[in-house]
């Protein structure tokens, strides 16, 4: 093989498409796929995230909680769904994380919001039961200063512990955010106190409507404790309250 030949061969082909071509083939890979091709080289990161910043649909994103009884909870895990009518029109990511690695869990966390950051409309933070108070502010300051579109938070059986008051005002103040649905969770006063938060809806007991308006995350959250090693019972939480209802349209 020639010299020429050879530095033709080690050519990173990304140089050899158009720009706009490139950014095309990126946006046709699944996102695990497009995460690990970021590592290739700083040219193939910028294109990547060019693509991701030409992306138009909305994202929900599902963050759910797994518990040390369940297999490979130790492991972050994403899926992205396009199922189901209430997703044709969305993309809809589900994070997989565990309370007990979250140190571990929330930088890669932050890095996949990031991809999306200015096309969510909807963040749900999905725990049972409630444990300790492991998710910091930072990441409700986060939500509220980095997703502009941001429509809807719902969060359930959180310790919300760590939340301050001025992540609170940042909330209140987001131009777009409708509702925050605080259901069964602990620790939750601040967002109380503090009176200015019109979004808030604080729940005790069920809500009628929730899978309408969310999509059946509950399915989703089977399907990851499918595999899980040790089959344990978790008691629900009774409803002290008649259901409440909330609307699809926020």
């Amino acid at each position: 093989m020639s010299g020429d030949e050879g530095d033709l061969k080690r050519q990173d082909p990304l140089t050899a498409l158009p720009k706009e071509l490139a950014v095309q083939v990126f946006l046709r890979l699944p996102l695990p796929s497009r995460t690990r091709a970021e590592r290739v080289s700083r040219a193939w990161r910028e294109t990547i995230m060019e693509a991701t910043r030409n992306e138009t649909k909305p994202v929900w994103v599902y963050v759910i909680f797994r518990k040390n009884h369940c297999s490979g909870h130790e492991k972050m895990t994403v899926n992205i769904s396009f199922d189901g009518p209430i997703f044709w029109k969305r993309q809809v990511a589900y994070i997989y994380c565990c309370s007990c690695h979250f140190d571990e869990h929330e930088g890669p966390l932050m890095a996949i919001l990031e991809k999306f950051e200015q096309r969510v409309e909807r963040v749900c933070l999905v725990d049972k039961p409630v444990d300790y108070p492991f998710l910091p502010d930072s990441l409700f300051s986060y939500m509220a200063k980095k997703m502009p579109k941001l429509q809807f938070i719902y969060l359930r059986e959180l310790n919300l512990e760590k939340i301050n008051r001025g992540t609170v005002v940042e909330l209140a103040n987001h131009e777009n955010l409708k509702k925050v649905i605080v259901h069964l969770c602990r620790n939750y006063e601040v967002l109380e106190d503090f009176r200015n938060l019109p979004q808030l809806l604080v729940v005790k007991g069920e809500i009628m409507g929730l899978k309408q308006m969310l999509g059946d995350f509950e399915e989703e959250i089977a399907k990851s404790t499918a595999s899980s090693s040790a089959s344990s019972s978790e008691t629900s939480v009774a409803a002290p309250t008649s259901p409440v209802s909330v609307s699809n349209g926020l």
